[in-house]
């Protein structure tokens, strides 16, 4: 590799490869280990996602051929159910076993770093505003009501169809809980775990012949600041949007 060129990201990759010779050994703090749900204040606005089956929609394969991304969406709002059935595809729990809580997304460790926020523009029986999705409950917990369509799309380097979008999905890490177990090799599979989560959107979508884009290009810090995250033990690492196709 040419010296002169490498920047942070490459010695990044390079200081977290795994080597036989340099494993660090030790067990985990158990006591310590950070807890696996964001917990908000009680009076916040709670709302339960719709009771669902895991039936009808497109078959998997067809799903998967159509799969694209989607930047035009039109006005015609989704629904509530449509909405629940996307939170569950991201991050619903499938299954129980011993302190775990497995979900429909596969997490380095089954630590699940990520967190969902739903941007929420037009969704029928539900205002606009910005929701925190509670795994544990199930639950969207109203963090900020009013319309931010357009301030997301501004910080998402001018992409309307942040606003466009009948909802649009915010997923932030909490750095610590992969960092615990990982050390710095944990922002790796922070990233694989968003996109795994980011695909089961795609997928979803589909499947309820929605459309979907989703978005790594933002300004760090106007998105944090839009969530209300501090953007260092929590920060945001992805953007999804999902509507209408127009």
């Amino acid at each position: 590799m040419d010296r002169k060129r490498v920047g942070i990201g490459d010695t990044y990759h390079q200081w977290t490869k795994y080597r036989r010779d340099e494993m660090v050994g030790g067990g985990l703090d158990w006591a310590n280990q950070p807890p696996p749900y964001k917990e908000f204040p009680a009076p916040l606005k709670r709302i339960s996602i719709a009771s669902l089956s895991q039936q009808g929609g497109i078959p998997l394969w067809e799903t998967i051929a159509k799969r694209r991304s989607v930047r035009g969406f039109s006005h015609h709002p989704i629904t509530f159910e449509e909405l629940s059935r996307l939170i569950w595809a991201i991050q619903g729990i499938t299954a129980r076993a011993r302190e775990f809580e497995f979900r429909t997304v596969p997490s380095a460790g089954a630590l699940y770093p990520i967190e969902t926020y739903a941007v929420v523009n037009r969704i029928e029986g539900l205002s606009p505003g910005i929701y925190h999705y509670s795994v544990k409950e199930s639950q969207l917990l109203l963090i900020k009501e009013g319309s931010f369509g357009r301030e997301l799309s501004q910080a998402a380097l001018g992409q309307e169809m942040l606003g466009e979008a009948a909802c649009a999905f915010v997923w932030t890490a909490i750095v610590e809980r992969s960092k615990w177990k990982y050390r710095e090799r944990a922002y790796r599979y922070i990233y694989m775990d968003v996109g795994h989560i980011g695909e089961n959107l795609y997928l979803a979508a589909t499947g309820l012949n929605l459309g979907c884009c989703t978005v790594g290009a933002f300004f760090d810090d106007e998105i944090d600041r839009l969530i209300g995250i501090d953007g260092e033990k929590e920060i945001s690492v992805y953007l999804g949007a999902v509507g209408h196709i127009r």
